[in-house]
């Protein structure tokens, strides 16, 4: 579990006030220029300075930035066997210049900015007049290093140069040496296109020092910290209550650790989904809950040159802004991307013990009423003086835990604000009459309220509690390469190939085939990637489409 990880990578800091490697991200993007509303699409591979380190993050965080930091589009993407690839859409009203794609994990933003990993991208939007204002022209950006003569290790073959539209391209990719590689992903684009960039930041490969972010071992999370609202001071070993409401209901409970902060892994939802986070029933402090931006908000200041593009260039960029308005027009996305979720949507809870619902019988004033009259294993008891509800069970845990009561998925933990609930809003009561542990805590049942038109009864939600429309998974994270167009359609892409993840056969090889578009010129087979020193490499073979060959 993330809280017993959590636990571990603490102790171990408080020993010798280190911890795990730190990761590092190698960023590859289909093309180099887009057009304002396509996607870029990306590949990722991830490695740590110290390999003998076991793999720590399982989430990829990319973001389209402008050269100042401003995040443009996000996402958070799965990392499967070190890799991850996805897609975000370019802004449609997006001012033309240079602007970077980065990828990072939550376990790196201990480091900050600088341990990131960015590719800079080239955007042309036709339907506006500005330019980003470039004001570092010092030539920063430098092509990609080539370690271990790579480019030597693979050949890239063609069974002929020149092509006509809607000719079939057959690729052969060989590795000819004995490279090891750590990462292939491969493109057919426009040549002027192809030439990509990644940004020289100083290495950072000193150890972390002080842990904020834990890595996501087992999918996204959700971390911040509680505080007393009186004294401003971080609340330690408190209850925080975290509900997903809606589609995918979940409802997850932790306590805070010696800083007052917690931690919580979500499921592997994708899109976003309504989280509420209240603190658990409490009269010695007042609760406020704090959430950490789940995307790097530190500023950082990157190179802005202007944007320039050469002849050839501007001519490639021309057909790319008609293509990409034409493929809106009649194909749509020219990467089409799967989305799935094969979550169910069902209570996290299971099938339950019994349901009662309220409009099968008689209707009665209160709801303490329908516990009283109606044989259910619930029943209202005293202590103190005050009213509370407790589940019978014939488990021993049944009589010494509290119920968990649930409102619309959301925990509610004053048992008075149940009982004043009117019958009338509430459609079914669903009960677990067994023990029910979450995560590290143990309830003495279930009491779930399910009211008739999901407001939550009417019942007044706690003060302290949050709402917050939260980002899990990207919705579209796997890419595919296009097929051909129908003959009857402009086959108008820009990105005629495109696999993220390029596996060689026993025989180390790859071979695969794509159409040529009606678009006449150059285009570049692009083979990039990492090697088992580490460094990053490209591979180009360029053939022609030539219109009426």
């Amino acid at each position: 579990m993330l809280a017993v990880l959590a636990g571990t990578l603490s102790a171990r800091g408080q020993q010798d006030q280190t911890y795990p490697a730190v990761e590092k991200v190698s960023l590859f993007t289909d093309r180099a220029r887009y057009v304002a509303g396509e996607e870029v699409h990306f590949s990722a591979f991830l490695s740590q300075h110290d390999q003998k380190q076991p793999e720590l993050s399982l989430i990829l965080y990319a973001e389209i930035v402008s050269p100042d930091g401003r995040s443009l589009a996000g996402s958070k993407f799965p990392v499967v066997n070190d890799a991850a690839n996805g897609c975000l859409a370019i802004p449609k009203d997006i001012i033309t210049g240079v602007y970077y794609l980065r990828a990072y994990t939550k376990y790196m933003r201990n480091l900050g900015p600088e341990a990131y990993s960015y590719a800079a991208i080239k955007i042309v939007n036709p339907l506006r007049n500005d330019v980003m204002t470039g004001n570092d022209t010092t030539g920063f950006l430098k092509g990609q290093t080539d370690k271990g003569n790579a480019t030597d290790a693979f050949m890239i073959s063609v069974d002929k140069n020149e092509y006509a539209p809607r000719d079939i391209v057959n690729v052969s990719v060989k590795a000819t040496g004995a490279l090891e590689n750590k990462g292939l992903c491969i493109s057919v684009v426009p040549e002027t296109s192809s030439s990509g960039n990644t940004l020289p930041l100083p290495a950072v490969d000193h150890p972390v020092t002080s842990l904020r972010f834990y890595p996501e071992t087992r999918g996204v999370s959700i971390t911040g910290e509680l505080k007393d609202n009186t004294s401003g001071k971080a609340v330690p070993g408190a209850r925080v209550n975290l509900s997903i409401t809606g589609k995918g209901r979940d409802f997850m409970a932790m306590e805070t650790d010696s800083t007052g902060r917690y931690f919580f892994s979500l499921p592997a939802y994708r899109g976003y989904r309504d989280l509420f986070l209240c603190a658990g029933n409490t009269t010695d402090f007042r609760p406020k809950i704090l959430v950490d931006n789940d995307f790097c908000a530190v500023p950082v200041h990157l190179p802005s040159p202007g944007f320039k593009l050469t002849a050839d260039e501007r001519a490639v960029a021309y057909n790319m802004v008609i293509n990409a308005r034409l493929a809106k027009i009649f194909a749509g996305d020219t990467i089409p991307c799967a989305n799935v979720d094969a979550r169910a949507d069902r209570a996290f809870y299971g099938k339950p013990s019994s349901i009662l619902v309220i409009d099968k019988y008689v209707q009665l004033p209160t709801l303490e009423d329908y516990f009283f009259e109606l044989p259910t294993f619930v029943k209202v008891r005293k202590r103190h003086g005050e009213k509370y509800l407790k589940v019978l069970g014939t488990q021993a845990e049944m009589t010494i835990f509290d119920p968990l009561m649930l409102v619309d998925w959301v925990a509610v933990a004053d048992p008075a604000k149940i009982l004043a609930v009117s019958p009338t809003n509430i459609e079914r009561i669903e009960l677990v009459y067994e023990p029910y542990v979450k995560g590290d805590i143990v309830y003495g049942g279930i009491i779930s309220i399910i009211s008739k038109r999901g407001d939550f009864a009417g019942i007044d939600l706690p003060a302290s509690g949050i709402f917050i429309n939260y980002l899990f998974l990207a919705d579209s994270p796997v890419c595919t390469e296009s097929k051909s167009n129908s003959p009857n359609l402009p086959d108008v892409r820009n990105t005629l190939y495109w696999d993220p993840n390029l596996v060689l056969n026993a025989d180390s090889n790859a071979q695969f085939s794509f159409t040529t578009p009606d678009t006449p010129g150059r285009y570049a087979i692009v083979l990039k990637g990492i090697n088992s020193n580490g460094g990053s490499f490209t591979r180009t073979e360029v053939f022609e489409v030539k219109q009426g060959k």
